[in-house]
């Protein structure tokens, strides 16, 4: 391959690309550049009616090679028929965006890097996220945090909250149901998304939401066990009963205000 960039092309015809389509293609190249470190790269390529994408580092350095090897990693995936779980859940949010775009046009993905080409089709994308199900855990719980995207469409709804506890990023999906509440949430809004929770070794992935609540500007419900649980230890009391920890809370507190009455 000639020119050092990254290609990205959705085998199909122009007719059947539709406003989605290529939103979600764009999604899907950028994800992809930025799993590579390599979104400040310039864009040398693009057919947008036939959704021909390319990208290529304005200098060539170390940091460039080490992007062109991920890149390549990326690419070969799509050539093999035994993809681990870690490969899968390492590039979890490139497979997530390549599998919309495919499930909108059920069209084949050719991607090129390097020193490597690679097509994704409908059904490696299926493969690949059946590992990525099996390795994650769903339950019913709650996430709450601020609100950085709200998403308001037909066939697309979300939102992206920002976890005030853990302070990871999670997206909310929710139902036509709640568009009457969606419709009043703003971006930088408290916002608590109760439903379905999917994690991924741990780390709070998604929530499929059934309710949405708007927390008051300006108030924060006090945090509960809930909240808190594997974040503090539970010993937090140093042994003590919860009377005697009131009570040396309280005695502390006396001391501190006489000390301080006497300055």
């Amino acid at each position: 391959m000639g020119d050092r960039d990254f290609r990205f092309k959705l085998d199909c015809a122009p007719r059947d690309v539709t406003p989605k389509a290529l939103s979600q293609a764009v999604s899907a190249f950028a994800r992809i550049l930025s799993a590579a470190d390599a979104s400040d790269w310039r864009i040398s390529r693009m057919e947008l009616h036939s959704i021909d994408l390319a990208a290529k580092p304005v200098v060539v350095d170390e940091r460039t090679e080490r992007s062109f090897a991920t890149l390549d990693t990326i690419t070969l995936l799509a050539t093999r028929d035994d993809v681990s779980r870690d490969e899968a859940f390492r590039f979890s949010g490139v497979f997530s965006a390549l599998s919309d775009l495919a499930k909108e046009t059920n069209a084949n993905i050719t991607v090129s890097s390097h020193e490597a080409e690679g097509t994704f089709t409908p059904g490696v994308l299926t493969g690949i996220n059946r590992l990525l199900i099996r390795g994650s855990r769903r339950s019913f719980g709650h996430v709450r945090g601020m609100v950085d995207k709200v998403i308001l469409q037909r066939t697309h709804r979300t939102l992206g909250l920002v976890d005030h506890v853990t302070r990871s990023r999670v997206d909310v999906r929710f139902g036509p149901e709640l568009d009457p509440i969606v419709k009043r949430i703003q971006v930088g809004m408290e916002v608590d998304a109760r439903g379905f929770v999917r994690a991924d070794d741990g780390e709070l992935v998604s929530v499929d939401a059934e309710d949405l609540e708007i927390i008051a500007d300006g108030h924060r419900a006090p945090a509960t066990a809930e909240d808190l649980e594997g974040i503090i230890s539970l010993d937090f009391t140093g042994a003590l009963g919860s009377v005697d920890f009131v009570s040396t809370l309280r005695e502390t507190h006396d001391h501190g205000t006489t000390t301080g009455g006497g300055r």
